[in-house]
């Protein structure tokens, strides 16, 4: 259910991250999570009761992205214009490949900028997608 409503969970990859290292090696049943495991679960379990506020894609208008990166997750959020204020319309993460996550953080924002813009073509369909006009305001 997690991985369905992953688009619209934000930094569903960051509260992934501990869960995902809860079982990566073989474990012991019962499973014993520690302090950050168990906040994780009641964070994706709280997110799924919650209504998303979500805007649905205009593509009559462009897109930007909103990158961060933090442990080697990629978090950000895809939105549009909506009035004066930018409307989120879909949350992005993912885990950065075990090479990015060895480059200084610089490249590795450069890494989760790329892989968040691959991600959000499912939702952009081509049409015009900016990065963070904040950062381009500050070249």
């Amino acid at each position: 259910m997690i991985g369905f409503c992953r688009p619209w969970i934000i930094s569903a990859g960051e509260w992934l991250k501990p869960l995902h290292e809860l079982t990566k090696e073989e474990a012991e049943e019962p499973l014993r999570p520690n302090h950050e495991q168990i906040k994780a679960f009641k964070a994706l379990k709280e997110s799924l009761i919650r209504a998303p506020a979500l805007g649905l894609p205009n593509y009559s208008k462009p897109f930007e992205l909103y990158v961060h990166e933090v442990k080697g997750v990629a978090s950000g959020v895809l939105t549009q214009a909506f009035g004066n204020a930018p409307r989120p319309v879909a949350y992005l993460s993912g885990q950065l490949d075990p090479v990015a996550k060895g480059h200084p953080g610089c490249l590795r924002n450069v890494a989760a900028a790329a892989l968040l813009v691959e991600k959000a073509q499912e939702i952009v369909l081509g049409h015009p997608l900016t990065g963070h006009k904040l950062l381009m305001e500050k070249r």
